[in-house]
């Protein structure tokens, strides 16, 4: 099996070092890494390339666009997606690579947590958001993906269509969803990432408000092309 990481990236000259440090201190390397820059106005790029990833520049569109992109452009058996401001713990892909070679597994995904960021975000994230995962899961019989923490075969993930380019926000929910109609998908929301706690800096109205739209326009309507994160 052969796996390549794919990064999404939009000016994070600031935090992609530190992801990709997380990646060279990993137990399973990866055998190719790829950034997929979306026109970045900063050193993204000039970062990605410092650290040995391929670079792959795209216009500045959604993050289904970017992560299908990345997705297409990868050259390995499985693709694993994380963010341009996550450190990955050092078994991920170790966990990662087991994981998908159980017999009838197409899919993994698991959780992240955020050590920084306003009170109420890290409560939210690190304790709220895990129970509610696990409901959504028996509610609805999906996985609450987390585009930080997935990986799963790409000829099956081409084969079900991919991302959907028009996202958003909610295109990690898309693909799990997808995914799940072609084989078993692994939910592990125990085994996580570190993300940056920045998105809780919009505000708690602001933010609350906006995932709320954006969850339930999903799940009414199936799309989710109206209302992203500011870039």
């Amino acid at each position: 099996m052969t796996i390549s990481v794919v990064i999404p990236a939009y000016n994070e000259e600031k935090y992609l070092p530190k992801t990709l440090a997380s990646l060279k201190k990993l137990l399973r390397q990866p055998d190719e890494i790829v950034v997929v820059n979306a026109s970045s106005t900063d050193k993204t790029a000039t970062v990605a390339k410092q650290f040995g990833a391929r670079v792959i520049t795209t216009p500045l569109k959604t993050i289904g666009y970017s992560r299908q992109k990345g997705l297409t452009a990868a050259r390995c058996d499985v693709i694993a997606f994380t963010d341009s401001d996550a450190i990955l713990p050092p078994d991920w892909l170790t966990v990662i690579e087991n994981e998908l070679q159980r017999p009838g597994v197409v899919g993994f995904f698991g959780g992240f947590r955020i050590p920084d960021g306003p009170w109420w975000y890290r409560l939210y994230v690190n304790f709220v958001q895990p129970i509610l995962n696990v409901l959504y899961y028996h509610i609805f019989g999906l996985a609450m993906a987390t585009g930080q923490n997935m990986a799963f075969y790409k000829k099956t993930a081409v084969k079900v269509g991919g991302f959907p380019e028009e996202f958003k926000m909610a295109e990690d929910l898309e693909i799990a969803k997808r995914l799940q109609g072609a084989g078993k998908i692994i939910f592990k929301q125990g085994f996580f990432v570190v993300a940056s706690g920045r998105r809780g800096n919009e505000g708690f109205i602001e933010l609350v408000t906006r995932i709320s739209k954006v969850f339930f326009y999903y799940i009414l309507f199936h799309r989710a092309d109206k209302i992203g994160f500011p870039s």
